[in-house]
C-alpha cells in the first residue's frame, strides 16, 4: 500500500506544477543563500544573520504552503472522496505527502546551510539538531491551513495571515531571558533559538542547546498532533 502511495506522489511530481516546485526551490534558495548572505555579512552582519534565518525558516513555511494546497486540491478533486473506496488508505495517503514535505524540507535546508558553509561555523550535533527540527514547520503549517480553509480561495487567505508564524521567531534573536516563553509556541522558535546560539553567545534561559533541541520536538509535535487531528475530524477521514 505504501509503494503504491509514493509511486502515485512521484509521478504526481512530474504531471502536478506546485509538486514541480519541491524540486526547484531547493536549489533556488540555496543559490540565494550563497550569493545574499555573504554579501550582506560584508555590508552588517547582524542583518545578515537575520535575512539568513529568515530563509531557513521560509524554506520549511513554503514546503508547508505548497503541500497544504496539493491536499486542498485533492480535496476540491474529490480525491479523498475516492480513495476511502480504494485499498489505499487516505490517512496514510496525508501523512505521505506530510513525510514528502519534511523529506524535501531537510535536503532543502542541508543546501542552505551547504552554501552559506555554515558547517564551518557550528558544531556538528548542534547542525543535526537545525535539520531535524527546521522542516517540521512545514507539516505543521500544511495541517494548519488544510484543516481551517474549506477550498483554495480560504487556503491563499490563511496562508498569508500565517505569515506571521514565519516571522514572530525572529524575536528569538533579540530575546534571552523567560520572555522567550512567550514567543514558544510558534513551531521556529526552537529553530531561531538554536541558530542564535551558535552566532550570538549570550547567557540564554535555557542554557544548552540540546534542551531547546528536546523541547522544540515536543512542541512541534504536539502541535502536529493538535493540527492533523483538526484535519481528520474536519474532513472526516
Amino acid at each position: 500500500m505504501f509503494k503504491l502511495v509514493m509511486i502515485h506522489e512521484l509521478k504526481n511530481m512530474i504531471r502536478d506544477k506546485m509538486y514541480a516546485f519541491f524540486l526547484v526551490y531547493p536549489i533556488i534558495i540555496s543559490i540565494v543563500s550563497y550569493f545574499l548572505i555573504p554579501y550582506l555579512n560584508d555590508i552588517n552582519p547582524l542583518a545578515s544573520d537575520i535575512t539568513f534565518l529568515a530563509l531557513l525558516l521560509m524554506n520549511s513555511f513554503i514546503f508547508g504552503v505548497v503541500t497544504s494546497f496539493t491536499l486542498l486540491d485533492d480535496q476540491d478533486d474529490n480525491v479523498l472522496l475516492s480513495l476511502k473506496i480504494t485499498p489505499i488508505s487516505v490517512r496514510l495517503y496525508v501523512l505521505f505527502k506530510l513525510l514528502l514535505s519534511y523529506v524535501f524540507g531537510i535536503i532543502s535546508t542541508l543546501l542552505i546551510l551547504i552554501s552559506v558553509d555554515y558547517f564551518t561555523q557550528a558544531s556538528l550535533l548542534d547542525i543535526l539538531f537545525i535539520l531535524i527540527l527546521a522542516p517540521i514547520q512545514g507539516p505543521i503549517l500544511a495541517m494548519l491551513i488544510a484543516s481551517i480553509s474549506r477550498n483554495k480561495v480560504e487556503g491563499f487567505v490563511i496562508m498569508k495571515l500565517s505569515g506571521l508564524i514565519l516571522m514572530v521567531p525572529i524575536a528569538a534573536l533579540f530575546l534571552t531571558d523567560w520572555k522567550e516563553l512567550l514567543i514558544s509556541i510558534f513551531p521556529g522558535f526552537w529553530t531561531a533559538r538554536l541558530f542564535s546560539m551558535q552566532f550570538m553567545p549570550l547567557d540564554y534561559f535555557l542554557k544548552e542547546s540540546y534542551i531547546y533541541f528536546i523541547l522544540g520536538i515536543i512542541v512541534n509535535l504536539l502541535l502536529f498532533i493538535l493540527f492533523y487531528k483538526i484535519y481528520i475530524k474536519k474532513k472526516e477521514i
